[in-house]
């Protein structure tokens, strides 16, 4: 599949004002149920089924990005799709779904038998062969590879996607080929033999030797993928299949009349002058079709519910300059706590003590007080009391966010430890909920950890800077929505030190209407810890005051509730 973007941007085009039958009906519709009506959304959810799809087909099958979307840098290997092909038509039809499936399905599988490495042997064992032959060489080459790359992919059912998108893009063109021969229309015949066994009519016959040879040796070409040995094996052999079959029809289609060099060279004009650049087909051509704001909602879209969150994060930061990447990531390490068990009664007690009570009835009882609303049922069964209990209001939603930068190694680390497992022991078995993070900065990149993990406690290797600011962001959209009381309570020995600024985390806190908390632990210079935080801070001397300190807070926080 040649220039994939020229073909997708020309079909475009075509159904501009009427579409075909095959855009309404396709495969895809019995899979595909995420879809939306909103642009961003949508170009966001086919992007992610579409990766999903690569996904099934192994690994290095690289990603699969909109061509042009701002930020992006396109290099080999990533699969790029225009899309003009599906803008202003939301949600997309099941047919122009199944075409970008087939797209996708042809060029990871190019990407996992490395067509690249192939052309490269090539390059390496014929050094001396002359460019025009060369760009000869190199178009056989790419006829041959989409060959055994779409037999490869008619093994299971991703095929069908595949042959859809070969007859979509690449109709049989209505080309006379009784005219004079030229190679690429050769290649093209070939292909279409076979893929499609497609029989041209008024042939000409200096077609017939070489595409006899080629249709020969098809079935040679398909056979050398065998999953017992090796890609880079597959690409040796490949490699010399491809100069042999060269060797064979050299001489029947170097005398032809020679078209478009498209592998070598492309020429410019710059002030009147023609200026020769060394251009290799297959180099992604970037588009910019999408715009600033649609391609930052689209990375929006495409951060919920993922591990790299840096979208969401430089949303609500804004125009902060110092965001660094921040992704969920369980690089955790089994704990091994010691619980106290007073402190777990302590706690068991705030939450019972001072948790706000709601008053809950129970009706049809045997005894109790009188139930008026039950006294009918006093003669017939005796179940007309009633029974008034004040309950504690489960309704907390509780995240704690520890700082686990190099400075809270040793003993900090293991009181935290502590601390963690004994408040989860007190909530267990009640509604209120209960998460915990840790966070970290390791080579650029914001790490933020979860820590209680199917009912187990997990640690960290404390390790690099600290970047509080977006750990906190992290913290507050990785809170449930639910309609409870949340708060968030952070521990911290230091500053935040890289990332954005608190001041951002702290607003989108009060946006979201979540309570917080910082436990500024043993920090000498607590100016700039009262800079940065303000009225949410709250200082401790050393860190054995923590399990004293958490106690008094969730006291206090409970009883304004």
């Amino acid at each position: 599949m040649n220039d994939t973007n020229t073909a997708l941007t020309e079909l475009t085009e075509k159904i501009a004002f009427s579409k075909p039958g095959w855009v309404f009906e396709g495969h895809s519709d019995f899979w595909r149920k995420n879809k939306s009506n909103l642009e961003a959304e949508e170009l966001a959810n086919i992007l992610r089924a579409l990766r999903k799809v690569a996904g099934h087909i192994g690994m290095n099958v690289g990603n699969v990005e909109w061509a042009g979307l701002p930020g992006r840098e396109l290099v080999q290997g990533v699969i790029t799709l225009d899309p003009s092909f599906v803008m202003r038509d939301y949600p997309l039809p099941p047919g122009k779904m199944d075409v970008l499936v087939g797209i996708v399905v042809h060029e990871a599988y190019r990407n996992r038998e490395w067509s690249d490495l192939v052309w490269s042997k090539i390059e390496a064992i014929s050094p001396k062969i002359n460019y025009l032959d060369k760009d000869l060489l190199w178009k056989m080459f790419l006829t041959g590879e989409n060959i055994y790359l779409n037999k490869l992919a008619e093994k299971n059912t991703l095929g069908l996607y595949v042959q859809k998108a070969r007859k979509v893009l690449y109709a049989p063109p209505a080309k006379d080929h009784s005219l004079s021969p030229t190679a690429p229309v050769l290649f093209d015949l070939w292909w279409r033999k076979a893929l499609d066994d497609y029989e041209a009519k008024d042939i000409n016959l200096l077609y017939l030797e070489p595409l006899n040879k080629l249709t020969a040796r098809t079935d040679e070409l398909v056979h050398i993928y065998n999953e017992k040995i090796s890609v880079s094996e597959r690409c040796k052999q490949r490699s010399v299949f491809y100069l042999s079959l060269w060797e064979e029809i050299k001489a029947l289609i170097t005398p032809w009349k020679r078209e478009r060099i498209t592998y070598f060279t492309t020429w410019k004009e710059e002030g009147g002058k023609k200026e020769k650049i060394k251009k290799k087909k297959g180099t992604p051509t970037a588009k910019k079709p999408i715009s600033l704001q649609l391609g930052a909602e689209i990375e929006e879209s495409l951060a919920v519910g993922s591990s790299d969150i840096t979208p969401l994060v430089k949303a609500i930061c804004g125009e902060a300059e110092n965001v660094i990447r921040t992704t969920i990531w369980d690089f955790t390490i089994p704990a091994h706590p010691m619980i106290d068990p007073y402190l777990v009664a302590r706690l068991k007690a705030v939450f019972q003590t001072y948790a706000h009570r709601v008053k809950v009835v129970n009706r049809g009882l045997k005894n109790g007080s009188i139930d008026q609303r039950r006294l009918y049922r006093a003669h017939i069964s005796g179940n007309c009391f009633m029974l008034k209990q004040f309950v504690p209001e489960e309704a907390w939603n509780i995240t704690l966010l520890i700082d686990a930068s190099q400075s809270m190694a040793g003993p900090k680390w293991q009181l935290v430890e502590n601390t963690i497992s004994s408040l989860f022991k007190a909530l267990e078995g009640q509604k209120n909920k209960l998460q915990a993070y840790g966070y970290l900065e390791h080579d650029g990149v914001c790490i933020v950890s979860e820590l209680l993990r199917r009912g187990k406690l997990y640690s960290l290797p404390p390790h690099g800077r600290t970047p509080s600011g977006q750990a906190i962001i992290a913290a507050a959209l990785l809170m449930p929505k639910e309609k409870k009381q949340r708060l968030i309570i952070h521990i911290t020995d230091g500053e935040s030190n890289c990332g954005c600024d608190v001041e951002y985390g702290l607003k989108y806190c009060k946006k979201e209407r979540i309570d917080f908390v910082t436990l500024g632990c043993g920090y000498k210079d607590k100016d700039i810890l009262i800079k940065q935080y303000g009225k949410h801070l709250q200082f401790l001397d050393y860190f054995e005051q923590l399990p004293k300190a958490l106690e008094s807070l969730l006291r206090r926080k409970l009883l304004s509730s």
